[in-house]
């Protein structure tokens, strides 16, 4: 296991806050991970995605080269990034080469997670292997359907979509590998045929497709926990274990905080991470990697009693000052461009506000508009 280019730039620091700087860089912020979209998505594996624009700019602020909000959705449409239900019942954006595998993989736990939700609604197997029919009959030929065009599909037929019950129909529909998303039409997403975008193969065993979920993971977001991957990929705590044993001669084992912390040979660690010039602030989407890929070390991502992603429905994204959580924002956007709400939980000092003017710019330019930032609100 490598991660050549990732030891870096940044000064020694204490243990709580070394590990968020070094998965800020194995993660790509502060050191791109690839010059193109499907680098970075390959780099991550799973990127989740139900707030798709600011999904998309997660991967944006990955790259090495220039890539716009325009350049993300023509890439979305051409499939060369999908999105569906794979890892957790929520959206991800993964690659056409790795879903196949990892829905194989997780689609199991997935349904039984779903089983409470299927039986309100009355999905048993013959309602769903009946619109499972209908919706392949829909997409076949190329024909990519927006949701209001397959509810009307079903609805024809005499298969009830009200409420929740056409969501749960579609998600299965993505676990039994009969839908993915589509091109956008207009502002609407669409879904599409399977096996028109996601190719075949590889055949993994349950056994080689863990070790390759783990060491990804591993590669891309050290350091981490055996809950964190279990969390993340809806695997069993024993399912995580496994595939960690798999790899465990490519990686390094310590103990953070009470926990066994996973990380690869060669990373930034706590005593050899070198501090960036000056304070960094980062504008990363509520459910960037950052935030998401770990559920048992989540803390270190905040101060002692701070969640990461706070009940701020309003401002649901995070302001990041040198890895750690300090805010959080939102953008409005207006025919003149656009303008970045900030609510911060302590003020910012010295060089710091330049520093989200910085952050604040970097986002403008991914959006191809002007943008500003108001003045901050202290929570």
């Amino acid at each position: 296991m490598t991660s050549d280019g990732l030891a870096a730039d940044l000064d020694a620091l204490s243990v709580s806050t070394a590990p968020m700087r070094q998965r800020m860089v194995n993660q790509g912020v502060w050191r791109p991970v690839a010059p193109d979209i499907s680098g970075v998505v390959r780099w991550l594996v799973g990127i989740q995605a139900q707030e798709f624009p600011y999904a998309l700019w997660s991967v944006a602020q990955r790259m090495s080269t220039f890539a716009g909000s325009v350049d993300l959705l023509k890439a979305f449409d051409d499939g060369v990034l999908l999105r569906t239900h794979v890892l957790r019942p929520t959206w991800h954006f993964a690659l056409p080469d790795d879903i196949r595998w990892m829905l194989r993989l997780t689609a199991p736990k997935l349904r039984r997670l779903m089983a409470y939700y299927s039986r309100q609604h009355g999905l048993d197997e013959a309602e769903l292997a009946r619109s499972r029919n209908l919706l392949a009959d829909a997409v076949a030929d190329g024909r990519h359907r927006t949701r209001r065009e397959l509810a009307d599909h079903l609805q024809a037929a005499g298969v009830e979509t009200a409420g929740m019950r056409l969501g749960f129909l579609l998600m299965h529909a993505e676990f039994d590998e009969v839908l993915i998303s589509g091109a956008m039409r207009g502002k609407q997403q669409t879904y599409a045929a399977f096996d028109e975008r996601v190719p075949p193969g590889p055949d993994l065993s349950e056994d080689e497709a863990l070790a390759e979920l783990a060491r990804r993971f591993v590669i891309s977001r050290t350091p981490v926990t055996a809950k964190d991957l279990a969390g993340w990929a809806s695997l069993t705590l024993a399912q995580a274990r496994r595939g960690l044993a798999a790899i465990e001669s490519e990686c390094e084992i310590s103990e953070l905080d009470g926990m066994t912390m996973w990380s690869v040979p060669g990373s930034p660690s706590s005593g050899s991470v070198n501090q960036r010039p000056g304070p960094v602030v980062d504008l990363v989407q509520g459910y960037d990697e950052l935030v998401m890929s770990y559920f048992e070390s989540r803390r270190l991502l905040a101060p002692t009693g701070v969640l990461p992603v706070a009940d701020y429905a309003s401002h649901l994204h995070a302001v990041l000052l040198d890895g750690r959580l300090v805010g959080h924002w939102r953008h409005q956007l207006s025919r003149d461009g656009a303008v970045i709400e900030v609510q911060l939980r302590r003020p910012l000092l010295d060089d710091e506000p330049a520093a989200l003017l910085d952050a604040v710019g970097r986002y403008g330019i991914y959006l191809g508009v002007p943008t500003t930032v108001a003045e901050p609100v202290l929570l």
